[in-house]
């Protein structure tokens, strides 16, 4: 199942127009660096996966973008860039999958501009439902919530049908 929607609706929230971001998390669609890609960003996915990197780099080749696309290999919790060197940092349906998010958060902020942005969605019950998750009552969500709020100036959160996405200023 895609969710464009989910996607468009985080980056009209968040109010980008252009600039360099670092999606973590891509998978083997890369649909959120792809998404972005088409919108104009120059955009480095990043994933865990060999097999997600190589198939993103490979589907890539289809594709059309104006702007740019790159794929590469790389742990969250270890990020192989510097200090303030993003525009926007985004986490598209993929922090439920990671071990130690608290350190994944870190990590985003670290890489992010000053004044720059943390993009985030994940499921909301809905979502957790719809995509054959475990319920957990929002549990998740809140505990996102908490490592955004040591980091983040400015938080905004809007909810979707199966999203909760944290828009956050650093």
């Amino acid at each position: 199942m895609d969710d464009l929607t989910g996607r468009k609706e985080l980056l009209e929230a968040s109010g980008l127009k252009k600039g360099h971001i670092l999606d973590i998390g891509m998978g083997d669609c890369g649909c959120m660096s792809f998404f972005l890609a088409k919108r104009g960003f120059d955009v480095i996915g990043i994933d865990r996966s060999p097999n997600a990197v190589h198939n993103s780099r490979k589907d890539a080749e289809k594709e059309k973008f104006s702007g740019k696309f790159e794929a590469k290999l790389a742990d969250a919790e270890n990020l192989p860039f510097k200090d303030n060197e993003f525009d926007a940092v985004s986490a598209y349906h993929s922090l439920h999958h990671m071990d130690k998010v608290d350190k994944v958060i870190d990590e985003m902020f670290r890489v992010c501009k000053e004044n720059g942005f943390v993009l985030i969605a994940d499921f909301n019950e809905a979502g957790r439902k719809e995509y054959e998750h475990e319920l957990d009552n929002g549990e998740f969500l809140e505990t996102l919530e908490s490592f955004l709020n040591k980091h983040a100036k400015e938080i905004r959160k809007v909810e979707t049908k199966y999203n909760m996405m944290f828009i956050c200023r650093k």
